[in-house]
C-alpha cells in the first residue's frame, strides 16, 4: 500500500496481507496498545458482546435491527463477511463506506507501524470498526465475537451486558476439544457485576461449565427463554433462529436496564424483530427454481439447518450443492444432510483450505446422483438451468455461500448482500 491516499481494494489488499503473513495470534496486548493511540474509542459508547460457536451473528443483527428501529444509531461489527469487507462494520443499516475503509486502514497501518504494533488481520479490522463508531458517535454498539471469547480481539471491551449462544466444537486447536473447554474460553466475555446471557439450547456439559465461570467471575446470569412469545415475530426462518431472537431479546432488556435512555418498548421490539436481515442463513435467493443458501459449517450448524428445512422446503428434497473446509468435519456433515436431499453435487470453495471435490463426492454414498464441478458459479449455474420446478439448497461453507451470492451480485448489477434480490427465473 503506497504512502498518500489509497484505494478501497488496496486497504483491503494489505489486511488480506496481514492474514497471510501473521494468521490468528489470540493475545488482547496489541489490541489495547493500538486503542490507547486512539484515545480508547471502544470507551465512548455502551456494548453488547456476543460470543457462540453458531448462532452469534444472527443474534447479533436481531439485536441491532431492534436498537436501530428504536431510533438509536447503533453500530454493528460481524465477521467474517461474504463478499464484500464492508459486511463487517455497518452504522445503521448501512455498510461502512469503502472511502472510510481506505482512509481508516491507511491511519492504522501509520499508527501502528510507528509503534511497532503487529497487529492481524483480524484486531486491525476490529480497531478499525471501534475507531469508525466512536468517529460517528453512535448510541450503542454490538459486537460479535470472531473465534472463542476470552481472547478475542472483541474482548477488549467492557460491555454492559455479554451472551453466549451456543457451544458446540469448532476451532479446537485454538479453543480445546472439550465442550468444557470450549465454554470456558468463550465464558471470557462474561463480566462481574453484569449481565450474561445463555442460550436455551446449550448442552449440559458446556451450560454447567459457564454457570462456574459465571460464579467466578461474578456475572449475572440470565437464562434465555426459548418459549418467548415475543421470540416468534423474528424474520429469519428455523426454530434455531428463534432461539437466536430470545437471547437478542434478553440483551435488548439488560441494555436497557444498564442505560436508561436505550430501552425499547415492546411494539418496537416485534418491528425490529420482523425486519431484520441476515444473509447467507436459510435464505432464498432465487424463486425458479427455488434457491435457499445456508452458512452452516459444522456439525452443529448442519444439525439447526436440517431442523429448519421443513421451514422452506416443506416436503420438498433438494438437491443439494455443496463445499466444506478441510479442517471441518466434513463426513459428518454430509452423513447429516445425505436422508434430506434428493440429489448432490460437490465443489470446492475456500481455495487451498476447501475439500477438492473429487475427495468430497466419496462422503456422499447411498445411492443418491452425485455430480462433481470444481467451479461453485458454474456447478449453480447448471442447477438453475436444469430444472427449475427442482429446489436447490447450498451449504457447507461460507465460503460458498459467499461465491453464490457474488454470482447472483453480479446477475443484477448490485453491490451488497444486503440489497434485495428480485425474483428470478432460470
Amino acid at each position: 500500500m503506497a504512502s498518500g491516499a489509497v484505494t478501497y481494494d488496496e486497504a483491503v489488499d494489505y489486511l488480506y496481507g496481514l492474514e497471510a503473513a501473521r494468521g490468528w495470534d489470540l493475545k488482547l496486548e496489541r489490541v489495547r496498545a493500538a486503542l490507547e493511540r486512539l484515545g480508547s474509542p471502544e470507551r465512548r459508547y455502551p456494548s453488547v458482546l456476543i460470543a457462540g460457536t453458531n448462532g452469534k451473528g444472527a443474534t447479533a443483527a436481531i439485536v441491532h435491527s431492534v436498537l436501530q428501529e428504536a431510533g438509536f444509531r447503533t453500530g454493528l461489527y460481524t465477521s467474517p463477511h461474504l463478499v464484500s469487507f464492508t459486511e463487517r462494520i455497518r452504522i445503521g443499516f448501512a455498510e461502512i463506506a469503502r472511502e472510510r475503509v481506505a482512509r481508516g486502514v491507511a491511519r492504522l497501518r501509520r499508527l501502528t507501524e510507528e509503534a511497532r504494533i503487529p497487529l492481524t488481520f483480524f484486531e486491525m479490522a476490529t480497531v478499525l470498526a471501534f475507531d469508525e463508531f466512536a468517529r460517528d458517535q453512535v448510541d450503542a454498539v454490538v459486537l460479535e465475537v470472531g473465534l472463542g471469547g476470552r481472547l478475542d480481539a472483541t474482548n477488549v471491551v467492557e460491555p454492559v451486558a455479554s451472551a453466549v449462544v451456543s457451544i458446540g466444537r469448532d476451532h479446537e486447536e485454538f479453543l480445546g476439544d472439550t465442550l468444557d473447554a470450549i465454554a470456558r474460553e468463550k465464558a471470557g466475555v462474561m463480566r462481574a457485576g453484569r449481565a450474561a446471557v445463555l442460550g436455551p439450547a446449550l448442552p449440559a456439559e458446556a451450560r454447567a461449565a459457564l454457570l462456574e465461570e459465571a460464579a467466578r467471575i461474578g456475572a449475572r446470569v440470565v437464562e434465555a427463554d426459548a418459549g418467548r412469545t415475543e421470540a416468534e415475530e423474528v424474520s429469519l426462518r428455523g426454530a434455531h433462529m428463534r432461539r437466536n431472537a430470545a437471547v437478542a431479546l434478553e440483551l435488548i432488556d439488560e441494555l436497557g436496564v444498564a442505560c436508561p435512555h436505550l430501552r425499547v418498548d415492546a411494539r418496537t421490539r416485534r418491528v425490529g424483530l420482523a425486519a431484520v436481515r441476515w444473509p447467507g442463513r436459510l435464505d432464498v435467493v432465487h424463486h425458479r427454481p427455488l434457491v435457499v443458501v445456508d452458512g452452516a459449517h459444522n456439525r452443529e450448524g448442519v444439525a439447526a439447518l436440517v431442523e429448519g428445512l421443513p421451514s422452506v422446503f416443506e416436503a420438498r428434497r433438494p438437491r443439494l450443492l455443496f463445499a466444506v473446509l478441510a479442517d471441518k468435519p466434513w463426513h459428518d456433515m454430509a452423513r447429516a444432510l445425505l436422508p434430506h436431499v434428493a440429489g448432490v453435487t460437490v465443489t470446492q470453495a475456500g481455495g487451498k483450505r476447501g475439500v477438492p471435490a473429487s475427495d468430497l463426492a466419496s462422503a456422499f454414498g447411498g445411492g443418491l446422483p452425485v455430480a462433481i464441478d470444481p467451479d461453485p458459479a458454474h456447478a449453480l449455474a447448471g442447477l438453475l438451468a436444469r430444472d427449475p420446478e427442482a429446489p436447490v439448497l447450498v451449504a457447507g461453507s461460507l465460503f460458498l455461500v459467499g461465491a453464490v451470492y457474488e454470482m447472483l451480485l453480479g446477475r443484477h448489477g448490485l453491490r451488497s448482500v444486503f440489497e434485495p434480490l428480485p425474483e428470478i427465473a432460470a
